[in-house]
Formats: structure tokens, sequence, C-alpha cells
């Protein structure tokens, strides 16, 4: 039910700032492209999205966000050079890889690999993981180099089951300390523009409105104000940037 929701979130997500996309790629491949890499996206979409990047001409990086048992999954692919397929002489199937699980929260990553095998018996080992994401905690998603994939949180929060006063003030934690304070941090590191952060603040307050604006504790005006206020786009910020 929520396929052509997340699918407009993802275009969303892979339209920020293709320093964003890069500081992710650097973080989760262990790569070190500079951020003034060319960066080119090709669409798909069977059962769900899936965008391809290419950084620097050649090296190509696959995600897809797709669900599993209730939780969300977000799989990442280094696809090699777009030249390697051409000379690989045979397709592994997908192996798993020696890193195993790694944990952040309640969130798992499990890390596998693809090998391209070359008529020279040569041989390419290109990493691949499946992150599940269950924590709705945007500080071990930053933590972790997925600070993009922030909106999809949301989920998570409305999944969890607590009595209407409690979640009243559970929503506010997660507005105002988890989702604005991870992204100011992404921020000062250099991870997210301040346009990447307004475009992300928004897409958080659709997904906050699309998922609770049925329930009858959202319909609080005072929450709802907090709410909008906090995720408001910084107009005078933008302002400030664009003049510098």
């Amino acid at each position: 039910m929520h396929l052509d929701y997340d699918a407009w979130m993802m275009t969303k997500i892979f339209h920020l700032s293709d320093c964003a996309l890069i500081r992710m790629v650097n973080h989760l491949f262990g790569t070190e492209y500079t951020d003034g890499e060319t960066v080119q996206k090709e669409w798909s979409r069977k059962k769900a999205v899936r965008v391809c990047l290419t950084i620097g001409c050649a090296n190509r990086y696959g995600f897809q966000m797709r669900r599993l048992g209730g939780c969300l999954q977000i799989h990442a692919e280094d696809m090699g050079c777009r030249f390697h397929y051409e000379d690989a002489a045979e397709h592994s199937a997908l192996q798993l890889g020696e890193a195993g699980n790694a944990c952040f929260g309640k969130n798992t990553r499990e890390s596998y690999c693809t090998i391209l095998e070359f008529t020279g018996h040569e041989r390419i080992v290109l990493p691949v993981y499946d992150i599940r994401v269950s924590d709705r905690s945007a500080w071990r998603l930053e933590e972790a180099g997925l600070i993009l994939f922030l909106p999809f949180l949301c989920y998570c929060f409305a999944a969890e089951p607590e009595v209407p006063e409690i979640r009243q003030e559970s929503l506010k934690s997660f507005v105002i300390h988890d989702i604005v304070g991870a992204l100011h941090v992404s921020m000062k590191k250099g991870d997210l523009t301040v346009f990447d952060v307004q475009r992300l603040k928004q897409c958080c307050r659709h997904m906050i409105f699309r998922l609770l604006s049925g329930e009858g504790w959202m319909q609080d005006l005072e929450l709802q104000e907090v709410i909008l206020d906090a995720l408001e786009t910084d107009i005078e910020l933008l302002e400030h940037m664009y003049q510098r």
C-alpha cells in the first residue's frame, strides 16, 4: 500500500545534492570520492524503486528500498565499473561475505559480495549490504552514514504501540531532538548541504502527516504547530546562503 509513496520519497531523496550522495557512498563503501565528482542517476521500477548512481563516469552503486517482514530494508550494492561486466567471463551468484552482520541499535547490516571472474583469472569482489531499519533513532542512522533515508524512520515511529498522551510527547522528541538534531549534526560534518537539510525536513513533514494525520491524538493543534515550526523551511538561512 505504501509502494507509490515510497517511490515518490526515493525520488526526492536521490535528487538531493551530489555532495550528499557522494558522502553516503563514501560512508557505506569506504570509498574516497571528492565532493566535486560527477554523479549520474538511472532509475528502474519493477516491484520497488531502484536507483543506480554512477560516480566519476564509471563506478556504479545501486540502492533499493524494500519491505521484509514488516521492516524496512535498504539494499545497497557496489555494481563495479560499468566496463567490468563487458569483460567478465563469469558472473558468480551472490555470496555471503566474511564481514557477516553488524548492528547499530536495533538495526542490522548484513554484508555480502559479488565476485566477477575474468579470463586471465583476475577477480573483483564487490560488496553488497542489506540494512534492516527497525530503530527510529535518527542518531544511529546518521552515524551509519544513512541520514538521507531519515524520512523512512517515520514508519518505525508509526509502528510503535503507545498510549495517546505518550505518543504526543514521543513525537515532539522525535521531531525536535532526533530529526532536527541529527540533520544539524550531519550538516556540520559536511555530509549535507544547507539546502539538503531543508529538503529533508520537508520530506519528514510530509511523511509524518501522511502516516499519522488520521490519529485522534494528532488533532491537537498545539502538537501540529510544534511539528510544523520545527520542520518549516528556514527561508532566512537560505537567503543568507544565497547572498554568500
